[in-house]
């Protein structure tokens, strides 16, 4: 019996797998408009099979949100991993959420109408929510690093995330700068504020301790500090 739960289980998962590829091509190839209708005919089935897998539209979208959230985090996850500049994860970041929409701009409206649109509680707004999770998380660990307090990570997170959001809109109808400076733009911004608040003044306080101790150590020894010897000859000279 318990064999036989599984399979099903697994086969449940499968199904329901099968028709978010089939709503991702949908929603790729014919926009964010494209029908319930629509979609059930690319998954080759008809529309109850959606609605008794998903519930509604809504259901669907959070499903699809899912899927994509986790590839977006993993990509984050590997930020972080591969430097440990904090500026340079800020930059890596946001251009990472843009590269999405710009990528995938007919997913990202679909998303958007049920991710960021009213009428739903920030729980039931898969995308923004766990995204602005893991920004706060993030952050929260990256602010206590540094010795600066961590309280305002979590509305900072999603205040960020809704900036980058509208500013991301606005920059993909216009089109007047490259992706490069966009991204340099809203990232100098952030880090200004993130900066104040003292996000990285570990790296700068590690940098200046290592630069007194060789002071230290130079003092100790005897050795002339750096500039010290170009100093001498100018004071004999004086004399």
């Amino acid at each position: 019996m318990g064999e036989r739960r599984r399979r099903n289980r697994k086969a449940t998962e499968d199904r329901r797998e099968d028709l978010i590829d089939a709503a991702v091509t949908a929603i790729r190839r014919d926009g964010a408009g494209v029908s319930m209708e629509e979609i059930a005919h690319e998954a080759g089935i008809t529309k109850p099979i959606i609605y008794a897998n998903f519930g509604d539209k809504a259901g669907l979208a959070d499903a699809i949100a899912a899927r994509f959230s986790t590839e977006l985090q993993a990509r984050f996850a590997t930020i972080w991993v591969q430097t440990d500049d904090s500026r340079e994860r800020v930059v890596r970041s946001i251009d990472v959420w843009v590269s999405f929409i710009e990528e995938e701009p007919n997913i990202y409206s679909f998303l958007s109408e049920g991710t960021f649109g009213a009428g739903r509680r920030l729980d039931e707004r898969r995308l923004v929510d766990e995204l602005g999770r893991t920004v706060s998380q993030a952050l929260g660990q990256a602010l206590r690093a540094s010795g600066a307090d961590s309280g305002p990570a979590e509305p900072w997170a999603f205040g960020i995330l809704g900036m980058v959001h509208v500013s991301t809109e606005w920059w993909l109808e216009r089109r007047t700068l490259s992706r490069a400076d966009f991204v340099e733009f809203i990232a100098t911004l952030l880090w200004e504020g993130l900066a104040g608040a003292g996000l990285g003044n570990a790296g700068r306080t590690g940098a200046a301790t290592s630069a007194a101790g060789r002071a230290d150590e130079a003092s100790a020894t005897g050795s002339p500090r750096p500039g010290a010897a170009a100093t001498a000859p100018r004071r004999a000279r004086r004399r």
